[in-house]
Parts: C-alpha cells; structure tokens; sequence
C-alpha cells in the first residue's frame, strides 16, 4: 500500500502526460499499481462530471482525494495464528531490552503492536492483539522470593513528594526517605529540591539520626546517584561514590521499573506522607514541617508491631545497631562551586542571583551550596553567606556588599534593591532618622559590618539618643554609644565602674550637642 503523498504525485505525473512506464521507473512503484490509481481516478472524475451537483457528488470528492488503504470486502478474516503470536513474544521481547536499557519510555504499547502487524500486512483486530498480549504476560508472570534480613545490613532510600503551604505559599517539597529493611525503623526528611546538596544532607542526617552506619543502600535509578547508564551498567556520580567511601556504605541501583525491589520505603513513602500531612498541610517554616514529620515519624516507629514479635521499630534498631559500623563525624555536605561576579557584584546559583562583597568583583568566587544556603569564600576566607532560594530569577542582595560604591552614589540608595530586601530593622532605621543623610546611614551599615556590631547594639544607642533628643540623631552620637573599646572595656570591669563610664558618654554626647 503506497502513502497519500505517492498518490498525489502519480495523479500529478500522469495530467502532466507522463507513461505509466515513465512513473513507474520514476517513482519505483509497479506498473499495475500506477495503472490502478491512475485508472480510479479518471473513473471517478468522469463519475463526478456526469452527476455535477447531484446528491452523493461529495462522497465522490472523498474518494478521489482519500489516503490509499486496503480493500479488505473480500478478505476472509485471518485469525490468531502462530505466526502472530510469534510476532506480539518478538515485540515484548524487545521491550525488555528497552526497559533493562532504562529506556522504558519507548517500549512498544498494545496498540502500537496492533498498528505494526496491520501495517505487516495482518488483518487482525485490536481486541486479539489485546488478549494476546495478556495472556503471554499472565504466564511469564514471576514469582516473588520472600525475603530475610540480616541485621544492619540493608536500608533502602528513595524521594517522595509532598505539597505544603510554607509561609503562606503552596510549595512543592521533597521528602528524603530511609528504611531499615530488619528493623523497619522510617526516617524522613523535607527538602526544597532533589537536588545533590539535599542528596547528600539527607544522609548525612539519616546516619547522626540513627547514631551508626549500616552496610548497603539500595536506591532506584535516580539523576543525583547515577551519572549514566553505560549499557546496563550504572556509573555513579563523583559526590554519590565520594558519600560512599567516606561512611563506608556498599550500594546497589534496581533494575528499571522495579519498585518491588525496594519495597519497604515505597509503601513507607505514602503511608507517612497520609500520617503526617493529610490533616494538617500549613507550617510556617520548612523547619516547623520537619518537626512535626519527626514527631509523627517518633509516635509510628515506638509503636508496638504483631509482625515484629510484639517489638516496636525502635527497639528493634536498638538490636540492630550492634550489628553497625560507628559513626564518623558528620559528613562535610557543602558542594564547592567557582563563579565570577558580574558587573551587580553578583553570581548566578541555578537561575537566581546573589551579592558578593564588592572588593571581590574581580575575582573568582568559591560558593560552598547547602539545601538552604550558601557560603563565599575568596581565597579560602569566608567573605559572606546567603540563605539559599529555590524561585526563579531572584536577587539576594545584602546592602553591606555595597557600601562602598553607595557613599559614592548615596542618591542611589533609596531605590536600592539591596535596601529594599534589607531586614525589616534596618529599613526602619533608614525612614525614621537617616532618610535625609543616607551617606550617614550607608557609613553607618558600614560600620556594623566591619566591626561586627550587631543590629541590637544599634537599636540600643538609638534609644538612648532618643530620650535626650529624638530629633537630632547623628552618625557621630550613635558611635560614641557603640565604640567598641568601650563596650568591651565595659564587658571586663566591675559593676561599680559603669556610672562613671556612662558619665563621660554622656558628657561628650552633652558637648556635641553645643
């Protein structure tokens, strides 16, 4: 059977006075196949011209212009034969190999088995393709070995999403599961993203959680362990083999499309997700929502289980610990990054943006990535930390970063989005006494920043300027109250020293207000 588009060209050949010989050469189709659409057609035409408008000239229109197809009226209808059944165990075989390959997306269906053997030339209907294929998969159906577990050995991992109203926002998380496969002890844990850092924080938690290290995990095929598949082989990413070596735990991937293989955790996925969060879904912090998951996780696992010998998890792990590798000191979670800030003094993390001190503008950054933060360094040195987004296309400024280029530019400050985002402290600070000398207030952030004052000391001296004048509160006055030397002198001396220092602060406040 030939395609509408060879259809088309042998009607267009032959009005262009071409031979059958000719289009047959030309288009690599037999003679009498030609002949027969070449013939239909002018039949059909001539049909057409004779009946003009008439009643049935539309069904005449569609079969001059349809898609060739079989003419099955005097087919005698084959049945299930050997032959296609032969034909449906070669297709799911060769499904099998696309799934062991990981490429389960791209198996053949039912019905694109059915549109293959129609397409080879079989006249057979969907439902005995249907019932073929269900009868071959029933009898190749396996045999499940039930399984036991030696103590300390097995802990199966795996993610499982849950939708919570965080601060107001419905966010989706991800939830980092382990189970004990002995003990059936469950631990959990909430993270913005199935990212590397939660990857390997999520373990690092597991193991300080449970106080010992058991002897293999068995993860499904999942981006953040396997770096790619080499055949049926799974290579593992450097972090994932790094994690390894360092608590020494072995691992094992499951085949494709076989949660059974990991059992435990799957069902344990969706009966804490209902436990934990299906009355209650509001929190207002990750934090807040990871306390009540170990709250609900503590009550599951002291529960007392028929199956376990009337023992709870939690004793049952007590046993199994004793089987466990120590602990070594928590695992260092942080992934080093490199990236130079652009002309914002600022670096991109995924696809938001964070501040970098502006001195460091010419210089590569190293950015240390956690599940909710980041780090900078510049030569080794910490230089600064931002609490870590997961939107998009998100400035995280802080407004000491600038302050230098603001001095120079103080008009710029009010607009800033650097103030802008500042704490809610700060911008009070800003409207109520230095709106009109932002210069002051930029040299003021400036100070806290490099002298570690912090914003309490700040709001301190404030106070105290406001009870002798609240209309005239200056730069100068507010670090007089703040002077460093004083203030640690003052940590150091005896209680019946402070009035006198406080006399002298506030004879020189007296003076600079003459």
């Amino acid at each position: 059977m030939i395609k509408l588009e060879k259809k088309q060209q042998i009607i267009i050949k032959s009005q262009m006075g071409n031979s059958e010989r000719a289009i047959s050469r030309e288009l690599g189709i037999s003679r009498t196949t030609v002949r027969k659409y070449i013939k239909k057609y002018e039949n059909k035409k001539q049909e057409l011209l004779e009946r003009g408008e008439k009643i049935g000239s539309e069904e005449l229109i569609t079969e001059i212009v349809e898609k060739p197809k079989y003419d099955t009226r005097n087919r005698k209808k084959i049945k299930m034969t050997q032959e296609i059944i032969k034909k449906i165990k070669g297709y799911l075989e060769e499904n099998k190999i696309k799934k062991r390959n990981g490429l389960h997306k791209q198996i053949m269906k039912i019905k694109d088995i059915h549109e293959t053997l129609e397409e080879s030339g079989y006249d057979i209907g969907y439902t005995s393709v249907r019932n073929a294929v269900r009868e071959i998969e029933s009898k190749e159906k396996k045999v499940y070995i039930k399984q036991n577990y030696t103590p300390g050995e097995i802990a199966e991992f795996d993610w499982g999403e849950v939708k919570l109203e965080i601060d107001g926002k419905l966010k989706k998380l991800q939830m980092s599961a382990f189970v004990l496969a002995y003990s059936g002890y469950i631990y959990m844990k909430l993270y913005p993203k199935q990212n590397t850092e939660c990857f390997l924080n999520s373990h690092a938690s597991f193991y300080e959680h449970i106080g010992r290290v058991n002897s293999k995990n068995v993860y499904d095929n999942m981006k953040v362990a396997i770096k790619r598949f080499v055949g049926s082989e799974k290579e593992p990413t450097e972090e994932f083999l790094k994690l390894s070596i360092y608590y020494g735990f072995g691992y094992r991937f499951c085949n494709v499309r076989k949660p059974n293989e990991k059992g435990h955790v799957e069902r344990n996925i969706e009966y804490i997700r209902r436990k934990a969060f299906s009355k209650r879904i509001a929190f207002k912090s990750i934090e807040e929502a990871n306390e009540h998951l170990e709250k609900t996780l503590s009550k599951i696992n002291r529960k007392k289980r028929k199956h376990k010998n009337d023992k709870s998890y939690i004793e049952l792990l007590e046993e199994e610990k004793q089987y466990m590798k120590i602990k070594p000191v928590k695992y260092e979670t942080g992934i080093m990054k490199y990236s130079k800030p652009n002309k914002y003094s600022t670096i991109k993390i995924d696809s938001n943006y964070y501040s970098v001190p502006e001195k460091y503008r010419d210089k590569l950054i190293g950015v240390k990535l956690y599940p909710n933060k980041i780090i900078l360094y510049s030569d080794n040195k910490k230089i600064g930390y931002h609490n870590r987004t997961y939107e998009s296309h998100k400035y995280k400024l802080k407004i000491e970063h600038y302050t230098k280029t603001l001095i120079k530019k103080p008009g710029a400050l009010a607009g800033s989005t650097a103030l802008h985002q500042a704490q809610d402290k700060i911008k009070h600070i800003y409207k109520n006494y230095f709106s009109t000398k932002p210069k002051e207030f930029i040299m003021l952030i400036q100070l806290m920043n490099e002298n570690k004052i912090n914003l309490e000391e700040i709001n301190q001296a404030i106070k105290t300027l406001e009870k002798i004048s609240s209309k005239d509160i200056t730069l100068d006055k507010v670090k007089i109250l703040i002077d460093k030397s004083n203030i640690t002198n003052t940590r150091k001396i005896k209680e019946n020293d402070i009035e006198k220092i406080s006399r002298n602060q506030l004879r020189r406040l007296s003076e600079m207000m003459v």
